[in-house]
């Protein structure tokens, strides 16, 4: 490295912050000099930033609705979440918006050094605890699309197709009863409870 990469640290816990920065500062090759307890405050400013350390649960802005306005500023940065959000839909939302790293805080199971050079040198870096959820749901969404039934993956693609329940029916001549039955057999199976859960997970599994 020719200089040490900045790397700024949005953290409410004050204390954690500041553990967190020494940390960052320990390691040969980065810097940590910039701390905030809100991404507004970072957001207001303008920083050299390399990579942000970002938690979920923070005031005035959480760290899901932060990434976009983060990425929008600041287009080259790396954000690491560190957080102890750890159930699947917070995981998926922050890498889907672009986050490139997702690490525990509470979890001691992976070397903080190496998350940072692996991400410092283009790679993606998750703590083996949120690496084994992520591939975990993968794995029972796959399961789950394997118990629709025929039609109910027929009923599927339509939806996909943005078919409204009349146009499906005619599609694969149903009626529309029946396809409104195999839309409640759908969302049991896959435990969702609307159309934009379908679309969201059953893209993965589709290709219309």
């Amino acid at each position: 490295m020719n200089r040490n990469l900045n790397v700024v640290i949005l953290e409410d816990d004050l204390d954690l912050s500041v553990y967190l920065r020494n940390r960052v500062n320990a390691i040969p090759g980065f810097h940590c000099e910039h701390t905030f307890e809100t991404p507004l405050k970072f957001l207001a400013g303008r920083y050299q930033v390399d990579i942000v350390l970002l938690d979920v649960l923070m005031p005035m802005m959480n760290g899901l609705d932060a990434i976009d306005p983060i990425l929008k500023k600041y287009p080259d940065a790396s954000i690491i979440m560190n957080t102890i959000k750890d159930d699947s839909e917070t995981i998926f939302e922050a890498l889907k918006r672009g986050a490139l790293g997702y690490i525990d805080k509470q979890s001691d199971d992976i070397s903080f050094e190496e998350v940072l050079k692996i991400v410092a040198k283009g790679g993606a870096m998750m703590s083996p605890t949120i690496a084994r959820k992520v591939f975990d749901n993968f794995r029972q969404v796959k399961l789950n699309f394997e118990a629709l039934t025929p039609r109910e993956r027929d009923v599927t693609q339509g939806i996909l197709e943005g078919l409204s329940y009349k146009m499906i029916g005619e599609k694969f001549g149903i009626s529309i009863d029946t396809v409104r039955m195999n839309i409640k057999s759908i969302y049991r199976k896959l435990s969702i409870n609307s159309k934009s859960q379908l679309f969201k997970i059953a893209k993965e599994q589709f290709n219309p």
